[in-house]
C-alpha cells in the first residue's frame, strides 16, 4: 500500500529517510532511494513533467508524518517559502494525520489529541490570514483518500465561515475545528463497499450508510474529550433546515449553528471533490444544486455568507 504526497508539500534537502514513488498506471516505479536527497532539481523536474504527486510506502508513513508534524511550525513561519508551499504542507500534514487516526483503534484519538488540536491550529491561523476568505485547496485525492482529504476541507470550509460571520473565541473555533474534522468519523463503521458504491445506494444500503453520525457521536462521546458543540457537529451534519435530514429530523431552530455551517461545508466538498464514480463540479456547479435541487436542506444566510466568501 501507498500514500500520495502532494509534490508541493515537499520542501527540498529536508525530506527524512523514506523512499518515493511515481505512479504510473496501476505501478508504483521507485524514485528516490532512502539514503538519497530530495533536491530542488528533483522537484522541477518533476513538476516540469507534470508530476503533482509522489507515493509513500504506508509501513514509512509514520517517519514521514513525525517529520512533518515536527518541521511544520518553522516552514509556515518561514519567509523565504511562497505561501502556495506552507499551505500545501499544512494540508498535505493535516491529511496525513487524520488518515492516521482514522485507520487505528479509537483510543488513538485520545492518546493523539494534542497532535489533532495543534494542526487545528495551524488551520485556524492560515484562515486567520485570509479573513476568512476560504482557502484555495489543492486537489489531493485519489480513491483511497477521499474521507481523510474530504474530513479537512470541511474543517477548513467550516472554520473559515465561523470566523467570517461570527467573532468567536479560540476555544469556540477550537470545538467547531474538532468537530468538523471528525463529522464523518463513523463512517469507519460503514462497509467500505456502500461507500464506494457507484450507483444508486438500495434503501437498505442507504440506512446503513445513514447510521454514521451516530456511531461517531457515540464513540468519540465515550472518549471524553470532545466538547457538547464537537460532538454537535457529529450527530447532526446531515440534519437539514427543512427537517428532512438524519439522524433526528431536526429543523431551522433546533439545529445548531456549528452543525448548518458544517452540513454546508460537507456538501460543498463532497460536490467539488473528485470520487471513484464521478467527476468534480465546478464551484459554481456545486453552488446551483445546492440552491436549487437541494433547496430547503440550509439555512439561506449561512449559505449566502458561504458564497460570497468563495468569490
Amino acid at each position: 500500500m501507498y500514500r500520495m504526497i502532494q509534490l508541493e508539500s515537499l520542501v527540498p534537502e529536508t525530506l527524512p529517510g523514506v523512499s518515493l514513488f511515481i505512479k504510473h498506471g496501476d505501478n508504483h516505479v521507485l524514485y528516490k532511494n532512502p539514503d538519497l536527497s530530495f533536491t530542488q532539481w528533483d522537484k522541477e523536474r518533476l513538476l516540469d513533467n507534470n508530476v503533482t504527486h509522489l507515493y509513500v510506502k504506508s509501513a514509512e508513513m509514520s517517519i514521514f508524518n513525525q517529520y512533518v508534524e515536527a518541521n511544520l511550525a518553522a516552514a509556515l513561519n518561514d519567509e523565504n517559502l511562497e505561501p502556495e508551499v506552507k499551505q500545501a504542507m499544512l494540508y498535505q500534514a493535516s491529511v496525513n494525520y487524520v488518515q492516521e487516526i482514522f485507520d487505528s483503534p479509537a483510543i488513538a484519538i485520545r492518546q493523539n489529541v494534542e497532535r489533532c488540536r495543534n494542526l487545528i491550529q495551524h488551520i485556524l491561523d492560515d484562515v486567520m490570514k485570509s479573513n476568512g476568505v476560504m482557502p484555495a485547496l489543492s486537489s489531493l485525492v485519489d480513491h483511497n483518500t477521499y474521507t481523510y482529504v474530504h474530513s479537512v476541507q470541511v474543517a477548513t470550509y467550516s472554520i473559515a465561515l465561523h470566523v467570517r460571520m461570527f467573532e468567536l473565541s479560540s476555544d469556540e473555533l477550537m470545538d467547531v475545528g474538532m468537530g468538523s474534522l471528525f463529522h464523518d468519523y463513523g463512517k469507519v463503521y460503514v462497509p467500505k463497499e456502500l461507500l464506494d458504491k457507484p450507483g444508486r445506494l438500495t434503501a437498505s444500503e442507504f440506512q446503513e450508510v445513514k447510521k454514521h453520525p451516530v456511531y461517531g457521536f457515540s464513540t468519540l462521546k465515550d472518549l471524553d474529550i470532545f466538547t457538547p458543540v464537537a460532538l454537535g457537529i457529529v450527530k447532526h451534519h446531515h440534519e437539514k433546515e427543512n427537517g428532512s435530514g438524519y439522524p433526528d429530523g431536526l429543523s431551522s431552530y433546533d439545529i445548531a449553528r456549528s452543525s448548518k455551517i458544517t452540513a454546508i461545508a460537507d456538501v460543498f466538498s463532497a460536490l467539488t471533490t473528485t470520487r471513484s464514480y464521478r467527476q468534480a463540479l465546478s464551484k459554481e456547479s456545486a453552488l446551483e444544486i445546492m440552491y436549487g435541487e437541494m433547496d430547503g436542506s440550509f439555512d439561506l444566510q449561512y449559505l449566502n455568507s458561504f458564497r460570497d466568501s468563495l468569490n
